[in-house]
Parts: C-alpha cells; sequence; structure tokens
C-alpha cells in the first residue's frame, strides 16, 4: 500500500533563540545563579545608577545598557567557558554585537565604575568560622600581588616593567587586597592603574578595617611609618596587628623587657617632608624568635604588635599565628590559576586590565559567600575547597542561565540545593607544613638566557640550484 503524501511548509522552521533577548537595561534573571547572586550584593536600581553617574561618552547605548555591559564584562571574566564577549553577550542577555563594538563600549566604560562596585560588593561575611578568630579577634590579612599586562607604547607609559629590566620583559599591574582569612573573603581592593607601588596602594586599605580585627602584614609593612598609620585605625575600631619587621631594624629605646621573652619598645616614624626629623613615637610589643626544623637551617623572626599584655597574648601563640597570614598567598593563587586566569591579562590596555582584574575580585568574593552558607548550623572549623565549589558553580550558573526560561522556580531551587549538598561534603583535611624554601629557582639548563635577540628583517633573496647530472635518484 503506498504512503500517503505529507504536505509541508516550504517555508524553514525558525530556531528558537539558547536565550530570549532582553529588552534595554533590563536585568538578566536567573534564580541562584550568577547574576543572581550578584544582585543579592547589589540592586540592580544601584547598580544602574552607578553606571548612569559616570561619563556618558562612547557608542550609544541603543542595545545594551552600560549596567548590562558591567555585568557581561563580571560574567565574561568569572566563567571559565570557552567564548568571547560577544558569544557571552549572546548567552547572557541573547544579543548579537560585533566583538569591535564591546570593545569601544567597554573602553567608554570609565573605571570608577568599578571602583564603587568593590566598594558596594566586597565586605566582611556574617559567618563566623571558628579558625578564623583570635580570642575574638577577626584575622584579616593585607598584601599585595602583580599582574603582566601586554607591551603597548600605551600601557608602558602608565605602568611599569618587572624586576627583570629587559625588553621581554611585561608591564606589571599592582593590586593590593585586604583579606579576611580563613574563607579567603575580600573585604576592600585598590588597583595601582598608574603605575603606583603596593606601599602606597596598601595605605588606601587601611580604613576599611573591620571592627575588631587583628591585622597580619609581612615585612614589607613592618617599619614605623605605616604602623603609626595604621595604629590610628585599629585604635578607634578596638582592633590590633600582628606585623613582622626585618631582623635588623632599628627602634628608638627598649621601655620594658616582659617575662615571656618579649619587649615593650618605643619606636618613630620620620617627617616625610624631612628625612632627619621625627614625626611620632609610638610604643609597640617587640617579639623574637628562632623557627627550627629537621634538615632546615634556623630562621629568625622578629613580630611588632598592639597586643601589649603577655597574659592574654602569649608570645609563643602570636608567632604560631602569623602562619594564618599565608592564606592571602593562597588566596592570590586561586586568583591566577584556579580561576582558569594566568598571570598574564587578556586584556590590551590599562583600564581593560583592571576592569578583569576587578571582575576576578568580585567572583572570588561571590564564592566565600557561597562557602559560608554551605553549613550555616555549624562553625566552619573544616575548610571546604575552593577549586572543587568553582567547579560545581560554573556548570550550575550556565544551567541556570541557558534554562531560566525552562525550569521552573522550585526545580531551580532543587538544583541549587543539590549544589549545596555536594560542595559541602567537599572539605579538605588539615593542611601540612609548608616545607619548601622560599628562595629563587635555578636554572633547569646550564645554557645562559638570551637577553638581547637579534632578528634581520632585510629583502630574501632565494636562488635555485641545478641538479648534478652524474647522479641519479634511488627510490
Amino acid at each position: 500500500m503506498q504512503k500517503p503524501l505529507c504536505i509541508t511548509s516550504s517555508k524553514p522552521k525558525k530556531k528558537s533563540p539558547a536565550r530570549p533577548r532582553l529588552r534595554f537595561n533590563q536585568a538578566p534573571e536567573d534564580r541562584s545563579g550568577f547574576v543572581g547572586l550578584l544582585l543579592e550584593l547589589i540592586s540592580w536600581e544601584k547598580l544602574t545608577g552607578l553606571t548612569a553617574r559616570k561619563n556618558q561618552a562612547g557608542r550609544p547605548t541603543y542595545k545594551l545598557s552600560r549596567a548590562q555591559l558591567l555585568i557581561l564584562i563580571l560574567f565574561h571574566y568569572t566563567v571559565r567557558s570557552a567564548g568571547t564577549l560577544a558569544e557571552h553577550l549572546l548567552m547572557l542577555a541573547g544579543i548579537k554585537m560585533s566583538e569591535g563594538s564591546l570593545s569601544e563600549r567597554r573602553q567608554a566604560l570609565p573605571f570608577g565604575v568599578f571602583e564603587e562596585l568593590l566598594g558596594l560588593v566586597l565586605g566582611p561575611l556574617a559567618c563566623a568560622a571558628k579558625d578564623n578568630f583570635y580570642r575574638g579577634l577577626k584575622l584579616v590579612a593585607l598584601d599585595g600581588v602583580t599582574f603582566s599586562v601586554c607591551n603597548h607604547p600605551a600601557v608602558n607609559q602608565q605602568l611599569r616593567k618587572g624586576k627583570k629590566k629587559s625588553e621581554s620583559a611585561f608591564a606589571q599591574l599592582r593590586c593590593a587586597v585586604l583579606l579576611e582569612l580563613s574563607l579567603h573573603n575580600p573585604l576592600a581592593a585598590v588597583l595601582g592603574r598608574h603605575g603606583q607601588s603596593e606601599w602606597n596602594l596598601a595605605q588606601q586599605l587601611c580604613s576599611h578595617l573591620p571592627a575588631k580585627s587583628l591585622l597580619l602584614a609581612d615585612r614589607l609593612y613592618g617599619c614605623g611609618a605605616f604602623i603609626c598609620e595604621t595604629w590610628k585605625v585599629v585604635e578607634k575600631k578596638e582592633g590590633h596587628f600582628l606585623i613582622r619587621v626585618k631582623v635588623g631594624a632599628k627602634v628608638h629605646r627598649v621601655v620594658q623587657r616582659l617575662e615571656d621573652g618579649s619587649a615593650l619598645v618605643e619606636i618613630k616614624a620620620m617627617d616625610p617632608t624631612h628625612r632627619h626629623r621625627i614625626a611620632q613615637t609610638l610604643m609597640v610589643r617587640e617579639i623574637r624568635a628562632t623557627l627550627r626544623r629537621k634538615g632546615r637551617p634556623p630562621v629568625r623572626v622578629r613580630f611588632w604588635t598592639s597586643l601589649l599584655d603577655p597574659k592574654t597574648a602569649p608570645a609563643h601563640e602570636l608567632v604560631g599565628l602569623y602562619a594564618h597570614r599565608w592564606e592571602e598567598e593562597l588566596y592570590f593563587r586561586e586568583l591566577k590559576q584556579g580561576l582558569g586566569i594566568n598571570d598574564l591579562l587578556q586584556s590590551q590596555t590599562v583600564d581593560t586590565a583592571a576592569q578583569e582584574v576587578a571582575a576576578m575580585i568580585v567572583a572570588s568574593a561571590l564564592i566565600a559567600r557561597q562557602r559560608s552558607e554551605l553549613s550555616p548550623d555549624e562553625e566552619l572549623s573544616h575548610r571546604i575547597s575552593f577549586i572543587k565549589v568553582w567547579d560545581l558553580l560554573e556548570p550550575l550558573w550556565l544551567t541556570l542561565l541557558l534554562g531560566g526560561d525552562l525550569l521552573s522556580p522550585i526545580q531551580k531551587q532543587q538544583l541549587a540545593d543539590r549544589f549545596c549538598w555536594m560542595a559541602s561534603q567537599m572539605k579538605m583535611g588539615k593542611k601540612r607544613a609548608r616545607s619548601c624554601p622560599r628562595v629563587i629557582r635555578q636554572r633547569s639548563q646550564r645554557w645562559p638566557k638570551k637577553t638581547n635577540q637579534q632578528s634581520t628583517s632585510g629583502p630574501l633573496t632565494i636562488r635555485v640550484t641545478r641538479a648534478n647530472p652524474a647522479i641519479t635518484e634511488r627510490h
């Protein structure tokens, strides 16, 4: 029996887009996804007002508002899935736009928007982790990190190069971060877009210290000038500091020897306008110790702290407590490696490179908030892996973003609940002691490194020679 003919229309069917197109200045909706978590930290109204108050120069915003562009930049440098800025825009908002047009709009967005965004988004977490406190003081650390930026004439005019002063060295974008330890939550951050030193950047972060906190810092900040300025802030906020100093640092005078081996000393801060004039003196407690480990030479350390009472803060406890500062170095490793971005940034200008780093810091704040909410009913004495939580967050965000109009609110919440359960099981054991000395690695080969690479750009001459007739080709 012959099958009946099927009559179909000659017009091809239109494929439904992967993401419905958003209206102009409409907030993307993805419950419990990336945008949802971001809007929990800053509302869409504040985000829209943040971009509206800035310079309106650049390409017109008839398709994409500046608030939508800001979320796109944060999403692009947070999610590690392959894709360009234009492809992520299609995924996020369903809008097609060329890379060149997006690049022009991005360069026209002033960095002041990102500075205010960091000020509104970053802050202390409400979770009280047991291992993040010392005698009621919240442990925070201050340190800096550098990122490499591609060499361009405009970039090299604003930024300095690294310690290697050769032509092949990359320009360095410095960043200082005030970090809440244990959960690696950034409290404040500032970027040196004009080549500022780490010292100058760190001075801008002292005012962001939370109340009743204990500041840990390395030897770069172990001097009278920084400590005197920090003392003014921590005294108002009922906090303290524990800063490592150089073994050969000078003190003004020794005031008193204490029973635990520490001493009260008076340090001085010099007047910046006159190098031989003392601007201020301050009494701190000095702790000296020698660290020994089997198979390693002894290491001498020295600290200045505002915890003056040896009974409430014994010297041996403070020396061991300082090891928590290494958590900030691990946080910087998470920024560069955990988020899928190496030391060399993708951006080609200073401002867009600073946007990239700011997006990474906002992403780390979102992850820290998620880690703090995994076990709200217990103290976080354990540690939950940053990398494993991030590996689960990324597919969850993409699923909620692409299926936002296909999944019901109940299904979205069930996915988020399963993520929380799975991530809460990813607990790390106690960390091993640091065994590798912090020294420069030796060369893996005996050949010296080239520092003056020469190349020629003259015309190429080609000469074709005749084959010798006496020689026959053999197969």
